[in-house]
């Protein structure tokens, strides 16, 4: 099991199905891993989380124009201490959320932090805004939460928690290519064009770029080629060309055929594996089956967590996926159970985990429910009232506290627009 393990079509494909096969199979729902919430307790989180978020607030208030300063331009002395100073704000907010364990029963929260998240998070929009300013922010938190994951992929394999080049470039790749692709005025021919172009740079064959974007795509795809020569790690540029593989695939989301289920789940188990997987090359290079299979399960309930998340925008948009496919009427009770027990069936803890990976396994199981939690709390009727109430029962807040509480953020992080 601790060879590495050629990534080719028929490793491919194995993991395709089986993973989807292992989220197929009547999976236990985790009643063993959550705990009941009286509704008092949630009341009283609610308090005390509203309190703490607005001192924050408050707090923040005066730093968040130098701030937004220093990830505008070459961060001056003042603009350092301001960054300093933020940090060690959000700190003592999460430490003390964690502290009176209004969220999770366990220090998460700070455990992030304590690891260097946040060092890595303020490198990377240091470093967007210096070379990529006209990005969104949207888009480069969006970049920056697959450097999280490649983060947590550290902490699982004992890595230092680093910001290394080709995270860096692998990260901002998709911001890029989905903007393109995405772009209804560009014509198919085009789109077409530019897969090509792009397949040539993964294999470092020569390509001219038509544009800026293409240029810059290009340039990203030559700093992951940098720390990773196509001659010595085949599988980390195979790995890219696959996840741009599926991003093509999912296309069809978009077409105005009626997918059935099995399409769609194959869709996000591809799309969502393949990109974690190519997070797991760029940082170890080469993989065994067991890193490959976890990683690739790890991406494929992301994404489904993300279709859950955007089933809104996704309806809006005609995009097709499993909790916008639903018939009339029907509820996504079933759906989200199965997610759910798929995450922890994923994330159970085995012999071979040491105390780091047991905690982060834990960590994650314990996240993507909250961000399940979260997403039913914006849209309840996605589910029937029995399961709505079940599923808040295991809250420390009431669901509908989490919109509010995402709302408040969000006004935050505009303010750096």
């Amino acid at each position: 099991m601790n060879e590495k393990t050629s990534l080719n079509k028929m490793t491919t494909d194995r993991l395709l199905e089986e993973s989807i096969s292992i989220y197929s199979d009547s999976l236990p729902f985790p009643y063993d891993r959550l705990v009941k919430v009286p509704l008092w307790k949630k009341m009283w989180n609610e308090k005390r989380l509203e309190k703490i978020i607005n001192s924050l607030i408050n707090d923040l208030e005066p730093y968040m124009p130098l701030l937004k300063e220093s990830y505008q331009s070459e961060v001056n002395a003042k603009e350092s201490e301001a960054v300093t100073k933020v940090k060690e704000l959000i700190y003592n907010a999460l430490k003390l959320i964690d502290e009176k364990q209004l969220l999770f029963d366990r220090p998460f929260l700070t455990y992030f932090m304590s690891q260097g998240y946040m060092d890595v998070a303020e490198a990377f929009i240091q470093r967007v805004n210096s070379e990529d300013p006209e990005l969104k922010n949207e888009e480069v938190f969006q970049a920056l939460r697959n450097i999280w994951i490649m983060n947590s992929l550290q902490l699982l394999w004992d890595q230092k928690i680093t910001l290394t080049s080709p995270m860096y470039a692998y990260s901002l790749l998709y911001p890029y290519t989905d903007n393109l692709l995405d772009n209804s005025e560009i014509r198919l021919s085009d789109k077409e064009a530019f897969n090509d172009g792009l397949r040539q740079s993964l294999k470092q064959l020569p390509i001219h770029s038509t544009n800026k974007t293409e240029a810059r795509i290009y340039d990203l795809v030559k700093m992951i080629h940098t720390d990773f020569p196509i001659e010595d790690y085949p599988d980390v540029c195979e790995s890219i060309i696959l996840i741009h593989k599926a991003q093509i695939e999912s296309m069809k989301q978009h077409t105005p055929l009626s997918l059935s289920r099995n399409d769609l789940l194959r869709i996000s188990f591809f799309k969502g594996g393949t990109s974690v997987l190519a997070d797991a090359y760029l940082i170890k290079g080469k993989l065994t089956y067991e890193e490959m299979f976890f990683s690739f399960q790890y991406g494929a309930f992301l994404q489904l967590l993300d279709d859950l998340q955007d089933k809104a925008e996704d309806e809006r948009e005609s995009s097709q996926t499993l909790f916008t496919n639903l018939k009339t009427g029907e509820k996504a009770d079933s759906e989200i159970r199965r997610v759910i027990a798929y995450i922890h069936s994923v994330n159970t803890i085995s012999a071979s985990d040491n105390s780091n990976s047991s905690l982060l396994k834990e960590v994650i199981s314990q996240c993507t429910l909250l961000m399940i939690m979260e997403a039913v709390g914006k849209q309840p009727s996605i589910i029937s009232d029995t399961f709505y109430k079940e599923l808040e029962s295991y809250s420390k807040v009431r669901l509908s506290f989490y919109k509010h509480l995402n709302e408040k953020i969000k006004e935050q992080l505009d303010v750096l627009d």
